[in-house]
């Protein structure tokens, strides 16, 4: 696909959300779903979202614009994907394409906003059905502004969400860390999101980031392969997207850096948590594992606290780890 069919997408996103200002009112909108590219075609589409009732306006390959109503409501919908997308035999869903991008502007009554969504993809299997490495290249951006535009459909609502996977399984067709599997090679993944809430007047009020990175440090040559894996986790909430008072408390650190110590935080402010764990199969002898995990309130000016450990990487009684799961999601482990 050419590039400038990309930076196309990007700049309708940008631009158009530029010109609407944030609104309020219904809340809900038309889905994401409902739209193909049709079957025997090259990037012919169609289709219509759940509960809708779709009327194409402009239609050309690679392109649709239609008018969408839905529960007294009028929206203009349109999607880009790449005109060459095809397939002979089934019609294709959008979101499995290697690009997409789909927007909706209500028309009825005074709510401004847009509610739009824009993917990329990598998959081999688009390709090769018969692909079994497991390797994918993700990435997809949601954008909700107004009110009508957060939906149940959307989960949490942020106003902006930014997830990105990355997976490069060494052609063992087993993934690690990330999807629950086993470590199996010198296997990697990479998992980021972004959840953006913004004001009025577009200035940013909350965040959370998520981040975690896997590494699996096997030889994939080898006749029987060990279990030696990295993991690597950063998690961060701040503004309107820390809800909840808290504090972590560390413990002192059984060797390497750090002094332990505790990190307290109001709701609204802004914290950072970090964590990393190491397994390394040493054969007849075992396994060596190391941990490390340091909290931060970036609000204040205190310094972060910081503890490591020489024989584990988990949470619970008896490591200076700890974990706060109401705040930073489910804790993360080897």
């Amino acid at each position: 696909m050419k590039i400038r069919n990309i930076v196309r997408g990007l700049a309708l996103v940008g631009a158009t959300a530029a010109l609407l200002p944030i609104g309020s009112a219904m809340a809900g909108g038309p889905g994401f779903d409902g739209i193909q590219v049709n079957a025997g075609s090259t990037g012919t589409l169609s289709g219509c979202a759940a509960g809708a009732v779709c009327v194409p306006l402009v239609t050309g390959e690679g392109f649709l614009q239609q008018e969408v109503t839905i529960g007294g409501n009028t929206f203009i919908q349109t999607i880009i994907v790449d005109p060459l997308s095809s397939n002979a035999s089934t019609a294709l869903d959008v979101s499995g394409l290697a690009f997409s991008d789909m927007t909706f502007i209500q028309m009825s009554g005074a709510n401004n906003g847009i509610k739009a969504m824009q993917r990329l993809r990598d998959d081999p299997t688009i390709l090769n059905p018969a692909d079994t490495s497991g390797n994918l290249f993700e990435s997809t951006t949601q954008l909700l502004i107004g009110t009508w535009a957060q939906g149940t459909d959307h989960g949490d609502d942020a106003n902006l969400k930014i997830t990105q996977s990355f997976r490069d399984n060494s052609n063992t067709g087993i993934a690690i860390g990330a999807t629950g599997a086993t470590e199996t090679a010198d296997d990697f993944v990479n998992e980021f999101t972004l959840d953006v809430n913004l004001d009025s007047s577009g200035e940013q009020t909350g965040k959370r980031m998520d981040m975690l990175q896997d590494v699996g440090m096997s030889d994939p040559g080898a006749t029987v392969v060990g279990d030696d894996f990295q993991r690597f986790v950063i998690r961060q909430r701040s503004g309107d997207l820390l809800t909840s008072t808290g504090s972590l408390e560390l413990g002192t650190p059984s060797a390497g850096t750090g002094t332990g110590g505790s990190v307290d935080w109001s709701a609204g402010e802004d914290v950072l948590v970090t964590w990393l764990g190491q397994r390394v199969n040493l054969g007849g002898t075992g396994s060596a594992v190391f941990g490390f995990q340091s909290v931060d309130n970036l609000s204040d000016t205190d310094a972060p606290i910081s503890t490591f450990s020489t024989s584990t990487a988990a949470f619970g009684a008896g490591t200076p780890f700890v974990w706060d799961s109401t705040t930073f999601g489910v804790e993360p482990a080897l």
